[in-house]
């Protein structure tokens, strides 16, 4: 056997040097960018959350109820009748109103069906602001139901007011007149004050049994209130805003007969722009009854504005 070689133990190299790197220099300008992105960011979370809270409050611009209901006889002055809707379990109504009945001394045309006014007031005060025109309703021989929406009055407060709301309780006013009293529906009018004129015109809209309706001073642009409550223009009033209480749109297409009234004695102060409220009565649909009244003594040509209305367009019995 040939000897063997012996193994050669392997060899080791020595750890080669490492480089030096240039040290790790962070670009200012990159640095800029990212504080710029994260100032944009929280800028624009605090423009979000600004328009949040103004879209959560925006119904107290064009809205202003109060909460109470003043009941002394030198106000009220007519003899009517307390109605609480729907009440709660805590005995609190959801919604109050009034009920005046025609008097045989206020009576209506012979051979007509006396009327039911279900009276919408505006988006301010309560009830107890609406007697005077509510009296002069009562001397035109009509039935008069008024209500006090949800947020207004001694209705139910737990929630504020809105177009929603609102809506909801004038078909709820609607549905006691006709199940409740018993009351045809071809006898009922809505009338809308103000901002409830397109309280008035949906309720026509939805119920076609209804005869007619009557607008009186409506507000023919409710954001231009908003907007003119809040001037600012860093926030987009008019779109946060939207389409609440428009009336241009339904008065354009509905073919219920209408009576719509600007000026006259029930007259809001201040009142609505005249060109845009004569454009808004100009562009709504036929058949329609547009009456421009002077501000001062004008109540017996109110009262013989609504005498001829109803004539017209209430069934005979």
């Amino acid at each position: 056997m040939p000897p063997q070689k012996p193994k050669s133990s392997p060899r080791i190299y020595p750890p080669r040097p490492t480089p030096e790197l240039p040290p790790e220099v962070v670009d200012p300008i990159w640095l800029l960018k990212a504080l710029g992105i994260s100032f944009a960011a929280a800028l624009l979370c605090a423009y979000a959350t600004l328009c949040l809270l103004f879209y959560q409050g925006e119904w107290q611009l064009i809205l202003h109820p109060t909460h109470t209901v003043d009941r002394t006889p030198t106000t009220v002055g007519l003899a009517y009748n307390d109605v609480h809707l729907d009440s709660a379990e805590t005995g609190q109504p959801r919604l109050s109103a009034w009920w005046i009945p025609a008097t045989p001394t206020t009576g209506f045309q012979p051979g007509y069906a006396t009327p039911t006014i279900l009276y919408l007031h505006d988006g301010s005060g309560s009830l107890s602001d609406t007697m005077p025109v509510l009296s002069l309703l009562h001397s035109a021989g009509a039935n008069i139901f008024a209500i006090d929406y949800r947020g207004f009055g001694t209705s139910d407060s737990s929630h504020h007011p809105s177009e929603t709301s609102m809506t909801e309780d004038t078909a709820a006013a609607l549905d006691y007149l006709t199940a409740t009293r018993h009351i045809p529906a071809p006898t009922i009018i809505p009338y809308g004050t103000g901002l409830a004129a397109s309280l008035a015109a949906n309720l026509a809209h939805t119920r076609p049994r209804l005869p007619a309706f009557i607008l009186d001073n409506p507000i023919p642009d409710p954001a231009a209130i908003a907007v003119a409550a809040h001037p600012s223009h860093l926030v987009p009033v008019r779109l946060l805003f939207g389409n609440q209480f428009n009336i241009a749109t339904p008065l354009a297409s509905l073919a219920t007969p209408k009576l719509l009234i600007s000026g006259g004695p029930t007259a809001p102060t201040p009142q609505p722009d005249p060109n845009a409220l004569q454009s808004l009565f100009t562009h709504a649909a036929s058949p329609r009854t547009t009456v421009s009244l002077p501000d001062r003594n004008t109540s017996q040509a109110y009262l013989q504005t609504l005498s001829q209305f109803f004539d017209q367009h209430l069934p005979r019995r």
